[in-house]
């Protein structure tokens, strides 16, 4: 077990890594850099195993985005404090701290191909799945009218590590996402909502084969951010 939380943990190597390369590009590089953060509210829906195991929640949340010539950049943290939903089978609360780190490159027209990674914990660590993976998919954004625009964004989740063990096929794991930014005060306040779903098609085995176990979670934010 302890071996399976270390996988899970190491990612948080990677955010420092990512972190610590986009606090040290050079001076030059920053000057034709667009900046925009925020805080966020979090709004979210989680489920293991079935519906019975079925959670909902509230917390707060950040963004950060980053632009740069062809490359841009997202870091997204979120904390939401899950509670059973109504007549679900689930009996404790548990907290659930997300990090979502998304690297892009335009390629042509509305398309940006995107790499990163996501890891979240729950806390108590076995009320829920904590669960590291690594992302790769595109995204598609589209200019709605002055200042409004919106994002269509999907992919796969590779190599995903579960803090209770079990397995994800190379394409059993997916997180779809839309989003929608307005700009206000020409262009120097953003207000923001973005809606992200994911799915994991885990399976376990207890030695007597394999059983479906599936981890499946909807994501809603509204925010603000500040642009410079």
């Amino acid at each position: 077990m302890s071996g399976r939380r270390w996988t899970v943990g190491r990612l948080d190597g990677w955010k420092v890594l990512v972190l610590l390369a986009l606090s040290n590009l050079p001076t030059f590089q920053l000057l034709a850099q667009h900046i925009s953060i925020g805080p966020q509210v979090a709004f979210g829906d989680y489920r293991e195993v079935s519906s019975d195991l079925h959670y909902t929640g509230s917390g707060i949340g950040a963004q950060a985005t980053l632009e740069w010539k062809k490359f841009s950049a997202d870091v997204v943290l979120t904390k939401v404090k899950y509670k059973p939903a109504k007549g679900a089978a689930a009996t404790t609360d548990f907290d659930a701290s997300e990090v979502d780190v998304r690297l892009r490159y335009y390629i042509a027209g509305p398309v940006s191909g995107e790499l990163g990674f996501l890891n979240r914990k729950a806390d108590p660590e076995f009320e829920a799945q904590s669960v590291g993976a690594v992302t790769a998919g595109a995204r598609m954004a589209y200019l709605l009218g002055p200042g409004v625009r919106m994002a269509l964004r999907g992919g796969l989740m590779f190599g995903a590590k579960y803090s209770g063990g079990g397995t994800t096929s190379g394409v059993g794991a997916l997180q779809l996402g839309l989003g929608l930014t307005v700009d206000a005060l020409k262009g120097r306040l953003r207000v923001t909502g973005d809606y992200g779903f994911q799915r994991f098609s885990r399976e376990t085995d207890d030695g007597s084969g394999a059983l479906p176990a599936p981890i499946q979670q909807s994501l809603g934010r509204i925010g603000f951010a500040i642009a410079f």
